[in-house]
């Protein structure tokens, strides 16, 4: 799937912020490599203040839990709510720069209030987590996902336009609910609703980004849910 003129020149096949995840979902801290991507993008993030400024903040604690409780949501493993927004306002700077494009996906569980009400925090709390495993496996590598809220994803995909955006958004609605995504008391199969923005043809405020996208996933589940919704 191609999303972005120049994708595979600037990216590779990894992100540096996706490396960063796996590290901290297996290992609770960040490593650095003594070998480093000489591509263009890696070594502007390497470098970055965002990078640096997580450092700085956990510096002189205990590594593996700070590292965990500062940038990963507890129950997803996930980027958590602070760390994402970060990320974004630091890769849409870079998308105004080079002059490229940058999306923001959010996504929710469809009926997640009533599921909750009829069985239980911890069927929704697998949910959750089967959500977070299954977006996982199906985003690239260079898209960066996290836990927005309590109910609600977010996926922040460097340098991929809107029509690009859609595909994914689109391959992610209509294949979640094949998804087993929790193991309690029943197969649960969901679906999701989907609202998308876009820079540069939404907005090029990061802040408004994110409303326009939560109030498009909004949208989507007024639509009746199992829909995505792109900012008008």
């Amino acid at each position: 799937m191609t999303r972005g003129g120049k994708e595979d020149a600037l990216f590779g096949r990894e992100s540096l912020f996706r490396q960063k995840l796996d590290q901290l979902r297996t290992t609770g801290e960040i490593k650095r490599k003594q070998q480093i991507d000489p591509m263009a993008r890696v070594k502007e993030l390497e470098s970055s203040s965002l990078l640096a400024g997580a450092h700085g903040v956990i510096s002189g604690q205990t590594p593996n839990d700070h590292y965990k409780l500062t940038m990963l949501d507890s129950l997803t493993e996930l980027y958590n709510h602070d760390a994402i927004v970060r990320i974004f306002k630091e890769e849409l700077k870079r998308a105004r720069r080079y002059k490229q494009n940058e999306s923001l996906v959010i996504i929710r569980v469809d009926q997640f209030d009533e599921i909750v009400q009829s069985h239980g925090k911890l069927v929704g709390d697998s949910i959750l987590k089967g959500l977070s495993n299954f977006l996982m496996k199906l985003i690239r590598d260079v898209d960066i996902p996290a836990r927005y809220d309590g109910q609600h994803f977010a996926v922040v995909l460097p340098a991929t336009d809107l029509k690009g955006t859609l595909v994914l958004a689109e391959r992610i609605r209509s294949r979640v609910s094949y998804e087993r995504l929790s193991e309690m008391g029943q197969n649960w199969n969901v679906t999701v609703s989907i609202g998308i923005a876009s820079f540069p043809d939404h907005s090029p405020s990061p802040d408004e980004l994110i409303q326009k996208a939560m109030q498009a996933c909004a949208n989507a589940r007024m639509q009746g849910g199992d829909s995505v919704y792109v900012t008008p």
